[in-house]
């Protein structure tokens, strides 16, 4: 068994340092992608600024117990990081792939495919951890946020919990490109549905009761919550002990589906013999 394992680490870490390879390679394109999300987030803070009068809301404060709107949307958006790597690193994976006619040796490894969809989640986890840091840092000089630091430790706990749940998404739509090959019609459709529901850069108490009904069905709703809870105080009508169970229920139910889905296609792929298809 130890073997064993020790075997599908050493797949795993060799799948994250291709992708390193890879990426390094092109270097102008690696630095674009560092800034994309800083320039992604910094309109909506200007907005916010400007619809307010400032960064901070009395209406903000009254619905989530606090007010600084610039802090609250920062840490909405640096989910949508790992939202992203759900759904388009690990779900756009296996068509990179084949773009690179190098699909079916990946799949020939002597290894489960999953282990193979672990390699891409650990460098898109690298990744977008190295996109949120240099993020915060440049927001935090710009607009100096104001979070409480002994809320660091169990917040990390929670974006842990979260992306295994979300890992779990990822190797779902991962699968599903090989039966519909343009698999970002799909991760953009999720992405677009799960961002109106999960709230971002506005309080859950916002929504509609049957999206907020909806939201409570997605780990990043709980992520999102329980860290701008244990940062800047925000209240979240359930207690932490409740936020971290259904986070980790989520967490099983979304990887033990996408498991299941993965699994699927993939047989279902290798027996029809439209793997190579493109």
């Amino acid at each position: 068994m130890y073997k064993k394992i020790n075997h599908y680490l050493r797949a795993i870490w060799a799948e994250n340092i291709k992708e390193w390879k890879i990426e390094l390679t092109y270097k102008a394109d690696f630095v674009r992608g560092m800034i994309d999300p800083l320039v992604y987030v910094l309109p909506y803070l200007l907005y916010g600024i400007a619809l307010v009068g400032g960064r901070t809301s009395e209406s903000l404060e009254k619905l989530t117990g606090t007010g600084d709107l610039i802090t609250f949307v920062t840490l909405g958006y640096i989910f949508i990081g790992f939202l992203n790597m759900a759904l388009w690193a690990m779900g756009f994976s296996l068509r990179k792939e084949q773009y690179w006619g190098t699909l079916e040796s990946v799949f020939a490894a002597p290894v489960p495919r999953w282990v193979y969809a672990l390699g891409m989640a650990a460098h898109s986890t690298m990744h977008q951890g190295l996109m949120i840091s240099l993020q915060l840092i440049v927001i935090s000089i710009v607009f100096k946020l104001s979070v409480n630091m002994g809320g660091i430790v169990p917040s990390l706990g929670v974006v842990g919990v979260m992306l295994i749940a979300l890992y779990g998404l990822g190797m779902m739509i991962a699968s599903l490109t090989l039966i519909f090959k343009q698999g970002w019609l799909i991760s953009e459709a999720l992405s677009s549905l799960i961002m109106i529901i999960t709230p971002i850069a506005y309080p859950l108490a916002v929504l509609p009761v049957f999206m907020q009904k909806a939201a409570m069905a997605l780990p990043t709703t709980y992520g999102i919550l329980t860290v701008r809870h244990f940062l800047i105080g925000e209240k979240m009508g359930f207690s932490v002990g409740t936020s971290f169970l259904r986070l980790a229920i989520l967490c099983v139910l979304w990887v033990v589906f996408g498991l299941i889905v993965f699994a699927f296609i993939d047989k279902r792929t290798r027996r029809s013999g439209t793997l190579a298809h493109y």
